[in-house]
C-alpha cells in the first residue's frame, strides 16, 4: 500500500515537497529542533514562491498557505508572526558574514491546523516525511523489503530548488 501511494504521488504534476532534515548529532542540548526545521521550512517555502520555483503555472501575484497537523499551535502561529516582522536571513558564504531582515511577504495568513485523522492533506505529508526517514535511517523490516527506496519514487515531487546543494534538494542542518 505504502509503494502503491508514493506512486500515486509521483505522478501529480503540480504539487512539490519541501523536506528539512536536521542531524541533531553534535548540537547543543538547548539546540531548538522544532522552531529551527519551521523557521527553515518556512523560509524555504517564501523563497521558492518569490523565485516561482514551484511546480505548475507561474503567476506573479501567487502567495501560499500553511497548512499543519496540530502540533504546538502557539509556538507555531508566534513563529510565524515574528517572521513577518523580523526575520533574519543570513548572507550566502561568499558575501560573508551578517545577516538581512527579509520579512516574509508571500505566506498570507496564520498556519491552518489541521487533525491528521480528518485530513488526507497532512496524512499525504506524513507519509512522505515517513518515506524519508526510512531513506535515510531504514528500519530492518523495510530494508528486508526494499521499502528504504519508496522515498525515490517521489523524486518527481521533490522541490529541487529548496537546497542547491542536495540533488534531491534536502535542506540538510
Amino acid at each position: 500500500m505504502i509503494r502503491d501511494y508514493a506512486d500515486f504521488l509521483a505522478d501529480l504534476k503540480d504539487i512539490n515537497l519541501i523536506n528539512i532534515v536536521i542531524d541533531k548529532q553534535g548540537k547543543p542540548t538547548n539546540y531548538d529542533v522544532f522552531a529551527t526545521a519551521w523557521k527553515t521550512l518556512i523560509q524555504r517555502f517564501e523563497n521558492t514562491i518569490s523565485h516561482r520555483n514551484f511546480a505548475g503555472p507561474t503567476d506573479p501575484d501567487e502567495r501560499g498557505l500553511i497548512l499543519s497537523d496540530h502540533t504546538d499551535d502557539k509556538k507555531l502561529t508566534q513563529l510565524l508572526r515574528q517572521m513577518r516582522r523580523y526575520n533574519p536571513v543570513p548572507h550566502a558564504l561568499q558575501l560573508g558574514t551578517g545577516y538581512r531582515n527579509l520579512p516574509l511577504q508571500y505566506v498570507i495568513e496564520d498556519m491552518s491546523f489541521r487533525d491528521s485523522e480528518h485530513s488526507y492533506f497532512i496524512q499525504t505529508v506524513d507519509l512522505a516525511a515517513f518515506l524519508l526517514y526510512q531513506h535515510l535511517a531504514p528500519s530492518a523490516y523495510l530494508r528486508k523489503r526494499a521499502g528504504h527506496n519508496y522515498f525515490n519514487r517521489i523524486r518527481s515531487i521533490l522541490c529541487l530548488h529548496a537546497s542547491s546543494s542536495d540533488t534531491d534538494g534536502l535542506v540538510r542542518l
